[in-house]
């Protein structure tokens, strides 16, 4: 996964959110940021302007969306903490590399260009493969089938309840990643994932807490 899980991003969209609904007079619904995690753009938008009777077509909801998130991701947003001796040190051993992210091709592909590990990644799945939302383990498969896996040989790095959930039903081993999820939220993600951490540095070799093959 790309937002919150290796990117520091959900600033970008709590901040896109707080606007979008603040210009039509709303507050954020309380269920609204968990909803729409898990959908991919458009689906997002298709659900807000159903969900809350938005005027705008869902074209243009998510031009408002995308103008606003865009440059942040093209300028500001960086990578977590030692995500990216992480990725060079599976990349170093061999091991293949799929992102799986709801994200726009648009976003992800600047961050992982401005901080250096963009051919770390041997495959993408985003919204343009046309898989289900994250309510389902489609996007998981899909990129796993890329690289030439399964779920029983592929880790899967998740920070959403909803991702986690799907992703470990379809057979994944699946780690949860901490990303600021208040307490109570943390406590279910971990228990419901068979790993968890609170940041890569957990993972490296040098920490020996590394795991990489069939005795996760």
């Amino acid at each position: 996964d790309f937002d919150g899980t290796i990117a520091n991003s959900r600033y970008v969209w709590q901040k896109v959110d707080v606007d979008f609904f603040a210009k039509r007079g709303m507050e954020i619904p309380r269920d609204y940021v968990e909803a729409i995690s898990v959908m991919s753009f458009y689906n997002g938008a298709v659900y807000t302007k159903e969900k809350y009777n938005i005027k705008e077509s869902v074209e243009e909801i998510m031009n408002e969306w995308n103008s606003q998130a865009l440059r942040e991701y093209k300028e500001n947003v960086v990578l977590k903490p030692f995500v990216k001796e992480y990725l060079r040190e599976l990349k170093d051993r061999g091991y293949k590399i799929g992102l799986a992210t709801a994200a726009l091709h648009d976003y992800y592909i600047p961050v992982l260009e401005r901080e250096g590990v963009l051919d770390c990644f041997d495959v993408f799945t985003d919204t343009r493969d046309d898989a289900r939302d994250k309510n389902f383990p489609d996007i998981y498969l899909l990129c796993a089938e890329k690289l030439g896996s399964n779920s029983a040989n592929s880790i899967v790095f998740e920070d959403v309840l909803k991702g986690v959930k799907s992703s470990v039903s379809a057979g994944f081993n699946t780690t949860a990643v901490y990303d600021n999820q208040p307490e109570n939220q943390w406590e279910i993600i971990k228990n419901t994932a068979n790993r968890h951490i609170m940041d890569f540095s957990e993972l490296l070799h040098k920490n020996k807490r590394m795991y990489l093959n069939s005795e996760i």
